[in-house]
């Protein structure tokens, strides 16, 4: 089951006309603090990656990083950014957008299977989680999940705040939801709690008084 019409639509749309404030300018922080808990030189998933900086910050810490997005447009930046020309490989429902150390899966994350992107040793989840559909949450998370080796690990980054003020994307997430998407894992362990009000005006602007950023170990 992929993405709804609707839904594909409403994400190509943010990248068309520029929406894209959830974009964060820099490397994520709680990445930069906590990368010591993924295994050094490791296959790393990241889902919805967007254009993000941590896929070039982590390629050059040496892993080996797989994306997956939607928006072709936001790929091309991301090359772009990186100052690099990446070849452009057909595969499936797929186009995989490669250079050495790094490629982006250009589709729809539900379509990707194990046969088409291999296993992973980790992923790091900054904004796939909380920029999908509520609705979708359920079967994301085993499907991502599935990907993962044996003994593999998942930082997770979510946002806690009224959701009556501020419709998302991105979306409020809490423990007890994410107690319920990964009551099937080993262990969850919340690595850092942050307020993070200040770090993206559209916050101010919906009138949220606190919003937390909770990151999350899961094995």
């Amino acid at each position: 089951m992929t993405l709804s019409s609707e839904d594909r639509e409403a994400w190509l749309a943010r990248w068309r006309e520029g929406r894209t404030r959830f974009h964060l300018d820099q490397v994520h922080p709680a990445l930069m603090r906590y990368i010591s808990q993924l295994p050094s030189g490791a296959r790393i998933l990241v889902p919805l990656c967007g254009k993000s900086l941590d896929l070039g910050w982590l390629k050059d810490q040496g892993y080996n990083v797989v994306g997956v997005e939607l928006a072709e447009q936001a790929v091309s930046e991301l090359f772009e950014q990186l100052e690099v020309e990446p070849t452009r490989t057909p595969d499936g429902p797929f186009e995989i957008w490669e250079s050495p150390g790094l490629s982006v899966y250009v589709g729809d994350i539900f379509e990707l299977t194990a046969d088409l992107a291999g296993t992973f040793d980790a992923i790091w989840d900054r904004a796939a989680l909380i920029a999908l559909n509520p609705t979708d949450r359920t079967r994301y998370a085993p499907h991502v999940s599935s990907f993962l080796k044996k003994d593999s690990s998942v930082l997770l980054s979510v946002l806690l705040y009224d959701q009556q003020k501020m419709s998302g994307p991105p979306f409020s997430v809490t423990d007890d939801e994410i107690y319920r998407l990964y009551a099937a894992c080993q262990s969850l362990e919340k690595l850092q709690s942050k307020n993070v009000t200040s770090r993206n005006p559209m916050f101010i602007e919906a009138g949220l008084d606190t919003v937390t950023e909770n990151l999350w170990l899961i094995k």
